[in-house]
């Protein structure tokens, strides 16, 4: 069993409506590995649009998929 910590940022679309933001992190964070746990650490605006914001993300998987 291998666990990874990480850290990164998670784009939220406002077509995500906050009672189903739980769903789109876990299924985000799924696809990188199994998901022991998560925290959302910061939410900013996104730059680049308006209709976006970002989600700053740390979390802890067991067994990731790209290592």
């Amino acid at each position: 069993m291998k666990l990874i910590k990480v850290d990164f940022y998670l784009d939220w679309p406002v077509s995500i409506k906050i009672i189903n933001l739980r769903r789109y992190i876990i299924g985000n964070l799924m696809k990188q590995g199994s998901l022991i746990r998560w925290s959302i650490v910061d939410i900013k605006d996104s730059v680049n649009s308006y209709n976006v914001k970002r989600i700053r993300i740390k979390a802890v998987l067991v067994n990731p998929i790209n290592s």
